[in-house]
């Protein structure tokens, strides 16, 4: 199991478009991908999932990481989010 902390730089939170993206990543990988904000854990290749739990600019969040390739997925998922989710 592998973890990190986040904190969102994106104007406006993780909204639809981003978390989109962020699930088409985490989809890419075997592994299973948790969003954690607040003691609430949110599946993080679920799109509804990752929008319940109402991470907003400055909000910080845990993304957890499990499975065979956790730690490619993670550089995967860090890569995306400190590129702004490519917006």
């Amino acid at each position: 199991m592998l973890e990190k902390d986040f904190v969102v730089e994106n104007e406006m939170g993780l909204h639809a478009r981003p978390a989109a993206k962020f699930i088409k990543v985490a989809n890419s990988y075997k592994s299973d991908v948790f969003v954690i904000k607040d003691g609430k854990v949110g599946n993080g290749k679920s799109l509804l999932s990752i929008l319940s739990l109402g991470i907003y600019k400055g909000c910080k969040f845990k993304v957890q990481v499990v499975g065979p390739d956790e730690a490619e997925a993670l550089c995967g998922i860090t890569k995306l989010i400190t590129n702004n989710f490519e917006e």
